[in-house]
C-alpha cells in the first residue's frame, strides 16, 4: 500500500470517528429530553409551567391539579365586581361562577397529551422555557347571577337628579334632572356567559351600566294647587287676644312661593310646606308688628304647613313680650297692677325681693307677659267685655255685640282687676268658704291671689238660703267677682266655652 493510499484512509477513518463521536455528543442532550418527556407521558403528568389562569399545575397528575385548582379558584378567591364607581368584593359563586376544577386540570393534562408526538414533543420543548396557560372551565348559573346582580342594583343604582320646579318671574318653570343609571341586567348577564373565564382569571367583573332618565314632569295640576297654596299664603292673619285686632301677617308673593317645596319623583308631583324657611321668615314678619307683640315661628309654622297643606287657614296668634314699668312718684303697687292689668301677686312673682312697700321713683319693675293670663287655647270668634265703670258685661260673637247684661262688680276694699283673662273653668254651683256663698253658674277667669279664683256668676246665695245682691245689680257689691242676674249668668255659662277672652277695663 503506498504511503498516499495509507494517509487518506487514516482521514476516512478519523472523520468517521469524528462524525459518531459528534452524532453521539448529540444525542445526549435528546436523551436528556426524552427521558422526562417520556415521564410525563408515560405516567399521565401536566407539562412543566403549565397554568390554569393563575395555578401552577405543571408536574402535578390530574387529581393534585383538580384539588389545587378547586381550592384555588372556588375557596379562597374574592373578585371585584365594579361599574366603574363602585366596587364589591365576592365570592365567585355569589355571582354564579364555579370554576370545573376536574375538566380544567383535564385540558390541563391535555396539552402536549396527544395522538400526535411531533406536536406532544414541541408543546413539551415549548413548556420548558415559557409559561402555558389554559383559561379555567367555568359553569354560570344564570339564576343565581341575576339575583346577585339585582341586589348589587340596589347599591350601584344612581337615581336620576330630579327636575327643579322654579320660581321665575311670577310664574313655575321646570329646570331638567339628570341622568341617573343602573346596572343592564341583560348585558352584564351576557358578559358574564362569555367572558366567564377571564373574569374568573382576572378576578375582576366590570358590570354594564344603562341611563336612567329623570321623571318626565307635567307641572300643570301642581302648579295650580301650588298658586291656590300662594293665595292663602298672602291672605294670612295673625290674631291679638290682648287688643282684639287681626292683623295682616305680610306674606309677599315671592315669599309664599319660596315656602314651598316640590317632590318630583312620581306622577302626580308631590307639594309641600318647608317648614325651616317659614320659621326663618316668621321672625322677619313677627319684628314688623309693633309694640310688644311677637310670633312663635315654630308653633306658627307648623299650623300653616298643616293649613296649606289641607287647604284651610289656619288660626295664628300673636304672643307678647314681657315689659317693664318705671315707677312715677305717687305709685303704689296696687295702682300698677290696675295699669297694666296684672293681679299683684304676678308681679310680686315676676320681681323676686320687690318691697311693695317702698317703691321708689325711677325703680324698673318687671311686668310679666300678657299671654300669662291666657294659658288656655284662645277662641276667637267669642269674646266678653266688662266694663268696670258702667257696671255692663257685653257678650260678642264674630266682632257682634249679642247681649248686654247689668252687673255688680268688687267694691272698692276688693276691687275687681282690670286686664285680660280668660274663661279657665266651670262650675254649676261653686262654693267660697271665706265668705260662706254658693255662687252659681261659676266662671272662673283669674286668681286674684294663688288658689283664688276670681270669676263670673249669678246673684250668690249664702247657706242659709239667703240670696244676696239683687236689689244692688249697677253698682259695685262684690268681693271681686262679677255678679249677674241668675237668668243671665246661665245664659253666659252655657254660652262662653273655656278660652273665650275676658276683657276687663276700667
Amino acid at each position: 500500500m503506498t504511503r498516499t493510499k495509507r494517509f487518506n484512509f487514516y482521514n476516512q477513518r478519523y472523520f468517521s470517528l469524528l462524525i459518531l463521536l459528534i452524532s453521539v455528543l448529540c444525542l445526549i442532550p435528546l436523551i436528556f429530553l426524552l427521558v422526562p418527556y417520556a415521564y410525563y407521558q408515560v405516567f399521565d403528568v401536566i407539562l412543566p409551567k403549565v397554568r390554569v389562569g393563575d395555578v401552577d399545575v405543571g408536574g402535578l397528575q390530574i387529581n393534585a391539579a383538580k384539588v389545587k385548582i378547586d381550592r384555588y379558584f372556588n375557596y379562597g378567591r374574592m373578585l371585584l365586581a365594579t361599574d366603574g364607581i363602585h366596587e364589591q368584593y365576592l365570592i365567585p359563586q355569589e355571582l354564579g361562577l364555579n370554576v370545573d376544577a376536574e375538566q380544567s386540570a383535564q385540558q390541563a393534562l391535555n396539552y402536549g397529551h396527544g395522538p400526535n408526538f411531533i406536536q406532544n414533543w414541541q408543546a413539551f420543548v415549548e413548556s420548558l422555557s415559557r409559561v402555558q396557560t389554559i383559561l379555567p372551565v367555568v359553569i354560570v348559573d344564570n339564576q343565581t347571577a341575576l339575583g346577585k346582580l339585582q341586589k348589587l342594583n340596589e347599591i350601584f343604582r344612581q337615581p336620576p337628579t330630579a327636575p327643579q320646579i322654579i320660581y321665575e318671574n311670577g310664574s313655575w318653570v321646570v329646570a331638567p334632572g339628570g341622568l341617573g343609571s343602573e346596572i343592564n341586567l341583560e348585558e352584564s348577564l351576557h358578559k358574564l356567559a362569555i367572558d366567564a373565564q377571564t373574569i374568573i382569571s382576572t378576578a375582576k367583573y366590570t358590570i354594564n351600566l344603562k341611563p336612567v332618565p329623570p321623571p318626565e314632569v307635567d307641572l300643570t295640576q301642581a302648579a295650580s294647587r301650588a298658586e291656590e297654596m300662594i293665595r292663602k299664603a298672602q291672605q294670612l292673619k295673625v290674631y291679638d287676644a290682648i287688643t282684639n285686632e287681626w292683623l295682616e301677617l305680610g306674606v309677599t308673593n315671592e315669599m309664599a312661593a319660596g315656602w314651598l317645596k316640590f317632590e318630583v319623583n312620581g306622577d302626580p308631583i308631590k307639594l309641600s310646606s318647608d317648614p325651616d324657611r317659614i320659621n326663618r321668615d316668621l321672625m322677619d314678619l313677627g319684628n314688623k308688628l309693633g309694640g310688644t307683640r311677637y310670633l312663635d315661628p315654630e308653633k306658627i309654622s307648623r299650623l300653616i304647613v298643616q293649613g296649606l297643606e289641607q287647604g284651610q287657614t289656619p288660626f295664628l296668634l300673636v304672643n307678647h313680650h314681657p315689659t317693664t314699668y318705671t315707677v312715677q312718684k305717687g305709685d303704689t303697687l296696687l295702682k300698677i297692677s290696675w295699669r297694666a292689668g296684672f293681679p299683684m301677686w304676678k308681679i310680686l312673682e315676676a320681681n323676686p325681693g320687690l318691697d311693695s312697700d317702698h317703691l321708689y321713683d325711677g325703680q324698673v319693675i318687671n311686668i310679666p307677659s300678657k299671654d300669662d293670663l291666657l294659658p288656655l287655647d284662645i277662641i276667637p270668634n267669642k269674646r266678653i267685655v266688662i266694663s268696670l265703670s258702667k257696671q255692663r258685661l257685653m257678650v260678642y260673637e264674630n266682632n257682634q255685640q249679642i247681649k248686654k247684661f247689668v252687673i255688680s262688680t268688687g267694691v272698692d276694699r276688693s276691687p275687681t282687676q282690670p286686664g285680660v283673662f280668660q274663661v279657665q273653668t266651670h262650675k254649676v254651683n261653686a262654693y267660697a268658704s271665706v265668705w260662706d256663698l254658693y255662687m252659681p253658674n261659676f266662671l272662673g277667669i283669674y286668681e286674684a291671689w294663688p288658689g283664688f279664683m276670681n270669676g263670673i256668676h249669678g246673684l250668690p246665695m249664702l247657706s242659709n238660703g239667703t240670696r244676696l245682691w239683687a236689689n244692688v245689680l249697677g253698682k259695685p257689691a262684690s268681693y271681686g267677682c262679677i255678679i249677674l242676674d241668675l237668668s243671665d249668668s246661665k245664659y253666659l255659662y252655657q254660652w262662653a266655652d273655656n278660652g273665650v277672652v275676658v276683657e276687663i277695663i276700667p
